[in-house]
């Protein structure tokens, strides 16, 4: 039986909502991107389908769809390492897989979370956390694209993309402390 104060939680969860579509969107748009590069379309056509399935599956709370997710991207990833793709991009669709799996775990415990619990506190410090995760990451994955000589264009937007949401994040947070 589903807590009764669950919708209630999740509307309160939308730091966590927001940051777990994006992971998902990194993880599986890093992987396509690699994977068209690479001329193997119908993988990463199907990568994409599997993604938008995954936000979808989140929001009708198919908790479970998180964990074939993870694993399907690890597969993928393993075998865009076997055949020689760029491992930066690889290490980005991971982590965003990573992620992503993380934040629903996360967000499936606090919907059972007593009614007193300090919701906000605890996702703002889980979602700090992930962040870190994340940049350490992207600056690992970066070091790899720069040794393989594979620093395009691309690779800077999605640099720039993530740390502009990043700085979106501090700024919502600045807010929601000065208040």
């Amino acid at each position: 039986m589903q807590n009764a104060s669950a919708p209630h939680k999740s509307s309160k969860l939308l730091l966590s909502l927001l940051a777990l579509t994006i992971n998902v969107l990194m993880g599986v748009g890093s992987l396509a991107f690699i994977f068209f590069r690479a001329g193997i379309s119908y993988m990463a056509q199907g990568l994409l389908v599997f993604g938008l399935f995954w936000v979808y599956a989140f929001w009708r709370r198919w908790m479970w769809v998180s964990s074939v997710g993870i694993l399907l991207l690890v597969a993928y990833a393993g075998f865009g390492l076997w055949n020689g793709l760029s491992l930066g991009w690889l290490i980005a669709g991971i982590l965003g897989g990573l992620l992503a799996w993380d934040l629903t775990e996360f967000i499936r415990r606090l919907l059972v979370a007593p009614a007193d619990t300090d919701l906000p506190g605890m996702e703002r410090r889980h979602v700090a956390r992930l962040t870190l995760i994340a940049i350490a990451g992207l600056c690992l994955s970066s070091i790899f694209i720069i040794f393989q000589k594979e620093f395009t264009l691309e690779w800077i937007l999605l640099l720039t993309l993530i740390g502009l949401l990043g700085l979106a994040q501090v700024v919502a947070w600045l807010r929601s402390t000065g208040s």
